[in-house]
């Protein structure tokens, strides 16, 4: 069975494109029927239209599927590329959690722990990995706040290596090898290989970990049964 995920990302598009065009109109009527209309207002109101006209824009052109589940894969689609994951690669998957004083704090993310990283590293695109780094520096700025706050130099954690070397041994280069080395860098700050941020989700992210674990523990039922 396929399970397909429209990421909440896309929510609202239409209506955030509806209320810029909205507010151009109105501000294009207010200086139609006055001569006297405040900088300010126009100034303001533009940007506001400018500002939703972006968002809903970015929304749209966001794919409409984010996650395609099977009892096989769990494959992650971004408008940049994909990467997909077998289930037999998956050590284990969470919310990452952050420490905030004497306290825990969960990351808007999920995160999955795989065993063989190689898996990964051969199959993602040099665009789809540049993309992912640019977004997750704020979780890599997070986790470094956190987990090293007595760090005084962070810049180990930021410079782009010449190559990676696999858990299998192979050599990557270019942004791939930068993306090996953020991957095990993230697995040493929460504990995860990959993350999948929370707007990527159809749901709330606990109900979606919830439901994941169901569908996980199917599957190995399933797999059981064939077995025995």
């Amino acid at each position: 069975m396929q399970f397909n995920v429209t990421p909440q990302a896309k929510r609202n598009a239409i209506s955030f494109c509806a209320i810029a065009v909205g507010l151009i109109a109105l501000l294009v009527f207010m200086h139609l029927i006055r001569d006297d209309i405040p900088v300010g207002i126009s100034v303001v109101l533009g940007a506001a239209a400018g500002i939703l006209l972006l968002l809903g824009i970015g929304k749209l052109i966001e794919p409409p599927v984010s996650l395609v589940i099977t009892p096989d894969t769990i494959r992650y689609i971004h408008r940049k590329g994909e990467w997909q994951l077998d289930w037999d690669n998956v050590v284990r998957f969470d919310i990452p959690r952050v420490h905030r004083l004497m306290d825990l704090e969960d990351a808007p993310f999920l995160g999955f722990r795989v065993y063989n990283n190689d898996a990964i590293l051969q199959s993602i695109s040099p665009r789809l990995a540049s993309a992912i780094l640019f977004e997750q520096r704020q979780l890599m700025t997070m986790a470094l706040r956190h987990e090293r706050p007595d760090q005084a130099d962070y810049s180990e954690y930021f410079d782009i290596p010449e190559r990676f070397v696999s858990s299998e041994g192979r050599v990557y280069k270019g942004l791939i090898a930068v993306f090996g080395r953020r991957m095990e860098q993230m697995r040493e700050l929460l504990g995860y290989d990959l993350y999948v941020s929370a707007n990527a989700l159809d749901r709330d992210i606990y109900e979606f970990k919830g439901h994941l674990q169901r569908l996980q523990a199917s599957r190995q039922e399933a797999k059981q049964s064939d077995d025995s």
